[in-house]
């Protein structure tokens, strides 16, 4: 009986460093989603201040349009008509 007492303690001390594998797994997954979760909320953020620059740089480009040649002058009409699509967009959402 020895021999199977022997495989069963080997088996019980290989089961209780799974298990401690498994928690470290787990803690480290952890880790890394809390960084994930920070790093898409850093990006959220930074996004969010490129389009208040982006939308500066259309402020600033109005101001001046006689700077603009035409191709500028286009993709500013487009870029206000997209605004005003999202816009309607949300007015839409809102009256739902």
């Amino acid at each position: 009986m020895t021999g199977f007492d022997d495989q069963l303690k080997n088996l019980n001390q290989k089961l209780q460093l799974l298990l401690k594998q498994y928690q470290h797994l787990q803690k480290e997954n952890a880790v890394i989603k809390k960084e994930i979760d920070d790093k898409r909320l850093l990006i959220k953020e930074k996004n969010e201040v490129i389009q208040k620059l982006q939308e500066n740089i259309d402020v600033l480009k109005l101001t001046s349009s006689s700077l603009m040649d035409a191709s500028e002058k286009k993709q500013l009409e487009q870029r206000i008509n997209g605004y005003l699509t999202e816009i309607e967009k949300c007015l839409v959402l809102l009256n739902s």
